[in-house]
This record gives C-alpha cells, sequence and structure tokens, in this order.
C-alpha cells in the first residue's frame, strides 16, 4: 500500500481529513524539504526549498483512497497540485518514501510564505487566545514572574495528557540536556495546560528559541478533563542522545509539575534525572 505526506486540509483537524477514510497513521510529527505558502491567506501549497522543512503527517492509504484524493485535488483552480514521491523524515533519522501533493506551477504574488512550514500552527495562531501544552520548565511559574509575563499564564486549566509521545532530555545544550517530545506509540507525556492570549506566544518563541531553530512550535491533541483538544507546544529540532539536565533545571520542571501532574508520572522524571546525573 502507498505512503501519504499530508501537510494541509487532510491533517488531523483539518477541514478534509475525513477524505482520508480512517487510514492508519505512521507519524504525525513528520517533514519533508520545501516551503509552505497559504494562497489567498486559506489554502495551502508547498514549494520548492533545498533547507526548509513542511511538517505534516503519514498516512498508509488504498490505492482506491489514492485516486479520490487524485481527483479532490484536481479540482483546484489553475492545476495548482501534482503528485510526486519524496522522502519523508523523522526524528528518529530515518526516512520513507512517500506521495505528497506539491505545487504544479511557479507560485503566484497570491502566495503568503509560512515560516513554521506548519499550517496546522499557522491556523491555530488566528485564535485571539490559545491553549499552550508545557512540559518542561515551564511548568514553573518562577521564570513567569522574573519575566514579568506571569500575567499571561494565570489560566491554568490542569493537567494534559499527550498520548504516543515520549519526555526525553534529547535537546543537547552547553547548559545541560533540556526537555523534549519524541513521538513513541503506547506512551504519553504529562503537562500543564495554560489558556493564554496569543501575545503571549512571543515571549514563548524567545524563550524556547523559535528564531535559532532549537525548538519548533507543534500543534498536538491533548486529553484535558477527559476530553481532546489542540494545543500549541514545543518540541526540538534536533534530537542527541539522552543529556543530563542541570540541577536547577531538574528542579523547575519537578517543582512546576507539584499538585498538577500524577505523582507515578513524577516519579518516572524524578528516575531519570537521577539516572542521567549518574
Amino acid at each position: 500500500m502507498p505512503n501519504l505526506f499530508v501537510y494541509g486540509e487532510l491533517r488531523k483537524w483539518g477541514s478534509k481529513h475525513d477524505s482520508l477514510n480512517k487510514a492508519a497513521c505512521h507519524n504525525s510529527q513528520c517533514w519533508v524539504n520545501g516551503a509552505l505558502y497559504a494562497v489567498d491567506e486559506d489554502v495551502p501549497v508547498m514549494g520548492e526549498h533545498p533547507s526548509n522543512r513542511v511538517y505534516g503527517e503519514l498516512y498508509e492509504v488504498t490505492e482506491t483512497q489514492l485516486q479520490m484524493i487524485d481527483q479532490m485535488m484536481s479540482g483546484f483552480p489553475d492545476s495548482l497540485y501534482q503528485r510526486v514521491s519524496v522522502q519523508v523524515s523523522f526524528d528518529t533519522e530515518e526516512s520513507k518514501e512517500a506521495f505528497i501533493y506539491k505545487a504544479d506551477a511557479s507560485l503566484s504574488s497570491r502566495c503568503t510564505l509560512i515560516p513554521s512550514g506548519d499550517w496546522l500552527v499557522y491556523q491555530y495562531l488566528k485564535h485571539h487566545f490559545i491553549r499552550y501544552f508545557a512540559y518542561g520548565s515551564c511548568m514553573d511559574k518562577e521564570r513567569f514572574r522574573q519575566a514579568n509575563v506571569a500575567h499571561y499564564f494565570k489560566n491554568v486549566e490542569g493537567r494534559g495528557v499527550l498520548g504516543g509521545f515520549r519526555f526525553q532530555f534529547s535537546r543537547s545544550t552547553d547548559d545541560g540536556g533540556k526537555a523534549d517530545l519524541v513521538e513513541k506509540d503506547q506512551e504519553k507525556v504529562e503537562g500543564i495546560v495554560y489558556r493564554i492570549p496569543i501575545r503571549a506566544t512571543s515571549y514563548l518563541y524567545r524563550r524556547e528559541g523559535v528564531y535559532s531553530q532549537s525548538y519548533r512550535p507543534a500543534i498536538v491533541p491533548v486529553e484535558i478533563h477527559g476530553e481532546v483538544h489542540q494545543a500549541l507546544t514545543f518540541i526540538g529540532m534536533e534530537k542527541s542522545p539522552e543529556t543530563a539536565p542541570t540541577a536547577l533545571y531538574g528542579r523547575e520542571i519537578l517543582r512546576g509539575g507539584e499538585n498538577y501532574l500524577s505523582e507515578s508520572y513524577l516519579q518516572m522524571i524524578r528516575g531519570k534525572i537521577h539516572h542521567l546525573q549518574g
């Protein structure tokens, strides 16, 4: 069965996702080389770029499903899309060949570049208030107070659970290992969900090193009080073998998670920190 990489409205939460008819999703945070654009603000299309990334999801589809999507894509004006084969990359440094629908011709002046390369992020950040899923040191409010931004993070919705991911210290820096998310079936990550105004994202982008390509914004499905909601979070751009965090960074995570995260999950983090610090 062929693989299909989707980056726009065919993604989960997208308006055309049902067209995949419950196809199996192999990876929800993968990417291809290219640049993402919005045509007239609401139609996503991918163009060529040697080093930028376009993020999306990888599905296994049937030939019948592929033909149906071909027909749907051919309905756009000016032959906007063509189906080609590309290499899809994962955090594990593996790759798979897959079909993708990309721009069929040179992109017009109607197109707006989307710097994040992520259509879900582009759409989600149009809201005035959003949910933010913190799973590392941003669970601790002390640095919010030091940066005079605590008022942005005063609305806490509670504990969030993100399924299909593993918590790791896989962002290696000169200041020790930093918290990160790695896609992994049958595992979960706990964190705190804040409801924040959109203007708070400028602080988060600076703190998370988005502009220096340390972390990238992503939209993930987080369970809160038994219901699943979209939430903004940040995922490390490059993965390294797990590195011990500093004592201060470890304390920030554990202190921030108290009274919100489950005791078993906090114990897992304590054990991981103790093991890495030797």
